[in-house]
């Protein structure tokens, strides 16, 4: 993490420390750093902190409905709406005391405030914010962590993933990272396949 974004970190982890947040944020910020590099018109002081605070807001949903509040059973939609702008308030405390100004805190939170709930992307920051806050579920972290979720096979999430290569990605950059990652899958998932027969 580049240390001008290490404050923000550490400012966000008590926030972080539920539903694997923690290390979903990690993933994503790398994400996002590969993005930023990828599109030198985005402002990755935008970005990045945006990267690192998107799920604080979770903090604040009861931990036995925050997996009925997004995804395949979700029944409280209210709550994804509740992380989002309880996210925006507790972003925009952490930003306020790292120095930053009305204009820079509002380009960070206007991200984050839609981030799950809105279709539709704002700007470049925001569609590379979206990307790499998918392109972590191309990982075996994200197949694991997914999986235990929401008890799928590996299969129905490689079909899901599959299918969100065209419908979920805002950038060809995520595009095409997640087209490689999903590569890297298949063959992971072949190999520990194959493992589990020796095992056998």
């Amino acid at each position: 993490m580049e240390s001008q974004y290490q404050p923000i970190w550490e400012s966000a982890k008590p926030y972080l420390n539920t539903r694997s947040n923690d290390t979903h944020t990690w993933y994503c910020y790398y994400f996002a750093e590969q993005l930023c590099d990828a599109y030198a018109e985005a402002d990755r002081e935008i970005v990045l902190p945006a990267i690192i605070l998107h799920d604080v807001g979770w903090s604040t949903v009861p931990e036995d409905k925050q997996l009925q509040s997004f995804g395949p059973h979700m029944i409280y939609p209210e709550l994804r709406r509740q992380h989002e702008t309880e996210g925006v308030r507790i972003a925009t405390e952490i930003l306020q005391k790292m120095g930053y100004n009305a204009d820079r805190i509002s380009a960070i939170t206007v991200i984050i405030d839609g981030h799950d709930s809105r279709d539709e992307s704002l700007s470049i920051e925001d569609s590379l914010v979206r990307d790499a806050d998918k392109l972590w579920r191309y990982t075996p972290f994200g197949l694991d962590t997914v999986g235990g979720w929401f008890n799928y096979t590996q299969d129905e999430q490689m079909a899901l993933l599959h299918k969100w290569l065209v419908t979920r990605f805002h950038t060809d950059a995520g595009r095409e990272m997640a087209r490689g990652l999903y590569g890297y899958l298949m063959i992971y998932n072949h190999e520990d396949a194959k493992n589990t027969k020796k095992e056998r």
